[in-house]
């Protein structure tokens, strides 16, 4: 599924570059403000997560304003999912406990945008972009069936809903140790739904 229509994915598209956190020199140079100060913490150390190979965050720039929009961080992942969840993903039979994933372990919009590129939108499409990078993957040769997010409901208890109008479910068989403040969620990347 894809929440975006395809008029608006080819607005962004035009509109904007995608840069990993190591193409950029200094990070501060670039005015962020997600209202969440641990999302714009996060982005201060982005790069030492990047060289460590803890994470890999990619930023969306708008190509007129220079504005940064928003980010993403992705990492390897793997999911657990119950009898019920493989044969809804049509792979019941898989023997295996774990199936590969790629985790989207962060992802912020940046809510102080000029008007010029204020929109709706921006998220859906970084979730689009995590979509081709997994596809990607599978390209590369590592596999790659699923999208996993821990939908943050700690500074905002719709994130959840977000993420289902994108084509997400939760996790019924990998329930967050931490319920109160993330919600467990994944996405079949071969899925239309």
């Amino acid at each position: 599924m894809n929440y975006l229509k395809e008029k608006d994915l080819l607005d962004i598209e035009q509109n904007v570059r995608l840069f990993s956190v190591d193409e950029i020199e200094d990070i501060s140079h670039y005015l962020f403000d997600s209202k969440i100060e641990e999302y714009n913490e996060f982005l201060k150390k982005a790069k030492l997560f990047s060289n460590l190979n803890i994470s890999k965050t990619f930023l969306l720039v708008h190509k007129y304003t220079d504005e940064l929009i928003a980010y993403m961080t992705l990492s390897a992942d793997s999911i657990k999912l119950t009898t019920e969840e493989k044969d809804m993903h049509e792979i019941g039979k898989v023997p295996y406990a774990s199936i590969a994933a790629l985790k989207i372990g962060k992802l912020a919009v940046n809510k102080g945008l000029s008007d010029i590129v204020k929109r709706k939108g921006y998220g859906s499409f970084m979730l689009d972009l995590a979509r081709a990078y997994a596809f990607e993957m599978n390209k590369l040769g590592i596999a790659c069936r699923f999208i996993t997010v821990d939908a943050d409901i700690e500074y905002d208890e719709n994130t959840p809903e977000f993420y289902k109008k994108n084509g997400f479910v939760e996790n019924l068989s990998n329930r967050s140790r931490n319920a109160s403040h993330t919600i467990s969620m994944r996405k079949d990347i071969f899925s239309d739904d």
